[in-house]
């Protein structure tokens, strides 16, 4: 009978049924693995020989039975297989051990069975939880997940598979055994193995490298870009010393993020509206213990996003007391008092003009709160009623961005309902929270973005608030922000996206775990306090963003791989942009075929390479490794002026 198990950070041993409540993946076959027959791969790879030669040392060796070492970096998605030519074995014998920054996972085998644990080992709370072995004698280290099966049969090769859909798999002889969700970045692996348990020969195989091809076809067009960005909160801009003022200027002409999205005073604006932009009366958000952070505003902020050729977007969340209706008890509701509510619209649209000599180029609606079909209706034609009579008709409007793809298309419908309100509305718009539920199948989202775009029909579509904010994925893993490139990737394609905004683009946090997923930028403390990379998020972000500028369009992209994300873009003046996100385990060589297009650079992110850019020295194909996305284009990037400082 074969045994199956996992734990995690409680310790409790969990059902099958328990595991599939919490949507962990179950093993392949409760009742064991037959292995199947495997054929000898041809000749090449890494060998490994135990037992080795002893070491010399008598003191300071590493802990445990002898290693070897694989000297290689691995990619975030990454396919292994050791195959074994000679195995001796009387007790589980074999670990292959993968880590990384925070955390890693360990593959045992051995005696008809097979393990795998998934640690953490980044922090010292961790010496609190259950250990993965024996408790380390000189750093933290938990236990976070583990699960085993037995096998039958003759076991030749182990294969480790690490994809796209944050998920780990082991299989045997080439067949799945065991797989986990909760596996944390990983990019050196070593093998042990007890020597006194019996001899063990063998080799890691070579990494794969694919052939792909790519055609455009720039005849054929789609959405005209109106930019990136997002919201910069004036109490993180207000934390950064001088220094990091100009280096924040200059990332934000670089990553082009020149959609500023503005998040205004709601609960505690007052009746006179004169604290817009009052500092002091900025709150916190919902994350964790953390200080004012939001809801307030910078005017001249915005003069100098408009200097670099930006937009502002304004829209409230929260309303203010007095222009909420109350209840039969005298209790504020979400509802809006209609007058109230466009006097207040109105009225930032008056102040910003006087500040900063433009009204907002867009406004909203109203965020992710949610009103009935006929308050939306009411809303959308008294707020363009009350625009117009103030003069501010260039200005246009998109509608409610609920906080999930199905209130989209709820929110779409009931606009849609009344041709003379639909008219109104300039942008389609929804937040998509609900992606992170197919984290674990990124492409089962499509459906609801097919929805979303019956839904809104030919309107211009804005991503107005994309990020992660599922604590289960609060994590700074490139696999998270590889997850989120998936989905620019798709909103672009599949939504015709104009305009792409992360949730924040510089956001003050004192709990690092809210900054990883929430922002793209933080204030760093310990460096002077200048703007800092909260993870990986803003390298996968500036793939798309750094070389897509406003006024260029989309054009038609086909991929000869499924697995070969691939978008494209062509401005004036010969510009091009094409972006390739390789979602495989595998190299892909990557065949182009774009008549007439010339590149001057080729841009690459992945887990070792933050947007590193290259001169592109020509030819007909591009290499594009597992889980990198690289981007092609002879876009300049931006730069401030030189007398930005003076302005």
């Amino acid at each position: 009978m074969s045994k199956v198990s996992r734990r995690v950070f409680s310790g409790a041993l969990l059902s099958a049924p328990a595991l599939a409540a919490q949507g962990r993946p179950q093993t392949v076959n409760s009742a064991g693995v037959e292995l199947p027959h495997w054929s000898k791969a041809p000749a090449g790879g890494d060998a490994f020989n135990f037992p080795g030669p002893p070491s010399p040392r008598t003191r300071w060796i590493v802990a445990g039975p002898p290693r070897k070492y694989f000297p290689e970096w691995l990619p975030a998605l990454f396919e292994r297989t050791i195959e074994i030519e000679e195995w001796s074995e009387k007790q589980p014998a074999l670990r292959w051990i993968f880590t990384g920054p925070h955390g890693g996972f360990t593959v045992e085998a051995g005696a008809g069975k097979v393990r795998l644990a998934v640690r953490y080992y980044d922090s010292p709370g961790l010496s609190k939880v259950p250990p993965v072995a024996q408790r380390p004698g000189r750093h933290p280290e938990g236990l976070f997940e583990e699960s085993s099966v037995s096998f039958r049969g003759d076991l030749k090769a182990v294969t480790v598979v690490a994809d796209h859909r944050l998920t780990v798999r082991v299989l045997l002889n080439g067949q799945e055994a065991l797989s986990s969700r909760a596996a944390p970045d990983v990019n050196r692996h070593q093998l042990a193995a007890d020597s006194e348990q019996g001899a063990l020969r063998g080799r890691l195989l070579p990494a794969v490298v694919q052939p792909a091809s790519v055609t455009v076809d720039e005849s054929v067009r789609f959405q005209e870009m109106l930019g990136w960005g997002g919201t910069t909160t004036p109490p993180a801009l207000a934390e950064l010393s001088p220094e990091g003022v100009r280096e924040w200027w200059r990332a934000i002409a670089e990553y082009n993020l020149l959609l500023h999205r503005e998040y205004p005073a709601g609960a505690l604006l007052n009746r006179e509206m004169t604290n817009w932009d009052r500092a002091s009366d900025a709150s916190p958000h919902y994350y964790g213990d953390n200080f004012p952070n939001c809801e307030t505003s910078n005017f001249d902020y915005m003069k100098r996003i408009r200097r670099l050729g930006g937009k502002v977007i304004f829209e409230f969340w929260e309303l203010p007391p007095w222009a909420k209706v109350p209840n039969a008890e005298g209790k504020l509701t979400q509802a809006p008092e209609i007058g109230p509510y466009v006097e207040a619209m109105v009225n930032y649209c008056r102040v910003s003009r006087e500040k900063t000599g433009a009204a907002p180029e867009i406004v909203g609606i109203q965020n992710e709160v949610e009103q009935s079909p006929e308050t939306w209706r009411r809303m959308a034609l008294a707020l363009r009623r009350g625009l117009d009579a103030s003069g501010f008709s260039a200005t246009r409007i998109h509608m409610h961005n609920p906080s999930m793809s199905s209130g989209g298309v709820a929110a779409a419908k009931a606009f849609r309902e009344d041709a003379a309100v639909w008219k109104t509305i300039d942008y389609a718009a929804s937040n998509m929270y609900d992606y992170q539920g197919h984290f674990y199948d990124p492409d089962g989202f499509d459906a609801s973005l097919a929805q979303l775009r019956d839904a809104t029909g030919e309107k211009p579509f804005l991503a107005v608030e994309l990020c992660v904010n599922n604590g289960n994925f609060q994590s700074p893993a490139y696999r998270v922000a590889f997850a989120m490139g998936q989905l620019y990737h798709k909103v672009l394609t599949q939504l015709n996206a104009c305009g792409v905004m992360y949730c924040w683009t510089l956001l003050n946090v004192v709990q690092p775990s809210y900054g990883w997923t929430r922002t793209l930028f933080v204030p760093d403390p310990e460096h002077g306090f200048r703007p800092t990379a909260s993870s990986h998020q803003l390298r996968i972000f500036g793939a798309f963003s750094r070389r897509v500028r406003a006024g260029m369009w989309r054009v038609k992209a086909a991929s000869g791989n499924p697995d070969i994300l691939v978008v494209a873009f062509q401005g004036a003046a010969g510009k091009r942009t094409l972006i390739l996100l390789n979602r495989s385990v595998r190299a892909q060589q990557v065949a182009l075929r774009w008549p007439g297009a010339t590149f001057a650079y080729v841009e690459t992110v992945d887990a070792q390479h933050e947007n590193a850019v290259n001169a592109w020295s020509g030819g007909a194909d591009v290499s594009v490794g597992p889980g990198a996305i690289v981007t092609m284009t002879n876009v300049e990037l931006g730069k401030v002026p030189e007398d930005f400082e003076r302005a």
